[in-house]
């Protein structure tokens, strides 16, 4: 097989997920969000508390990244920040932003449910599992 951007992984994963991120980002610019700022928020959501280094690890985003978006949901006041010592804190967030990740999830869930009425669950299954598959290489 040849390699090009027809037969390559990652430009397919790449060009998808920029399609994704651009159509989402456009709806849920009324909440003064970005999709890595939601992703963030739901993940933080989903566990109630989690270090920067815990964001940066299950996200697989460099510590900097995640830093500059701490930062912005902060400034927000989207998460507040509780010290576990000198050098670290959890994020948790606040009664705003809960209300913000109920609002920006039934956007997500059109998505999600536009896709697998398009592919078909057990297809999205399948390629879920490929793509775990994919991550535990590296």
């Amino acid at each position: 097989m040849q390699y090009n951007k027809e037969t390559s992984i990652g430009y397919a994963l790449t060009t998808t997920l920029n399609l994704l991120r651009k159509h989402f980002n456009r709806e849920i610019k009324k909440f003064d969000l970005s999709s890595e700022q939601y992703g963030v928020l739901k993940l933080i959501f989903e566990e109630k508390q989690l270090t920067p280094t815990q964001i940066a690890e299950l996200l697989n985003r460099d510590k900097a990244t995640i830093t500059r978006i701490i930062k912005s949901l902060d400034n927000k006041k989207l998460i507040k920040k509780e010290q576990i010592n000198n050098r670290s804190f959890y994020v948790k967030l606040t009664a705003e932003s809960e209300k913000i990740i109920k609002e920006v999830d039934k956007i997500a869930l059109k998505y999600h449910k536009k896709i697998i009425d398009e592919i078909g669950e057990s297809k999205i299954k399948e390629m879920l599992s490929t793509l775990k598959k994919i991550r535990n290489l590296f």
